[in-house]
């Protein structure tokens, strides 16, 4: 009965969804940004309450402009989604599928934000499937958050996770909170200081 509930809440707060950002916000958008989100549904929770970081943050993606405006690209299960792997999707549903101020924009700090959203189009037009073992070390399948670690560590050489990857706790290895450190990245748009 919880789980029917729960789920049932789940979906009407999915459905009523008006979530978006501002025009302003969208014209500080540039290529090659991060965005950050709690989405909705249990699998978004569990890891939340499993990260247990300063923002509830659930998944992660790379902002790609085009002719048309934003879309992102991002790595997804085919367990919550029609496609499995990395894919690319509009800004406006990435956002209607994010829990109200729950979105966060990063940039990272480095030169040419375009060549962040060439590497990540280079993982898109491989087709690469979802990790379901979060295996960093494994290049053949990604993760959300293992992607954004590839097209930087592609694009600029960096390794933004050096620091969690020398952790012994292995749960440290997909924390969002190195997304988020000033001195690699510069936050944009921060909507859970809202709340």
């Amino acid at each position: 009965m919880f789980l029917f509930a729960y789920n049932y809440k789940i979906k009407q707060e999915h459905s009523f969804s008006t979530y978006k950002l501002t025009q302003l916000e969208i014209d500080q958008l540039k290529d090659g940004d991060i965005i950050l989100r709690h989405g909705f549904g249990m699998v978004s929770d569990l890891i939340v309450k499993t990260m247990n970081e300063e923002y509830d943050i659930s998944h992660c993606a790379i902002l790609v402009k085009d002719t048309d405006g934003f879309n992102v690209i991002h790595s997804v299960s085919q367990s919550l989604s029609d496609f499995d792997g990395v894919q690319s999707q509009s800004l406006n549903r990435f956002i209607s599928d994010s829990k109200e101020n729950s979105i966060i924009v990063v940039r990272y700090k480095g030169d040419s934000d375009s060549l962040i959203s060439s590497s990540a189009k280079y993982y898109l037009n491989k087709k690469i499937p979802f990790d379901n073992d979060f295996d960093i070390n494994d290049s053949s399948k990604i993760y959300c958050t293992e992607l954004i670690w590839k097209v930087i560590k592609d694009s600029h050489g960096v390794d933004i996770f050096s620091e969690q990857l020398k952790e012994k706790d292995k749960k440290s290895q997909y924390k969002f909170n190195a997304l988020w450190d000033t001195t690699k990245f510069q936050i944009i748009i921060n909507h859970h200081l809202k709340k």
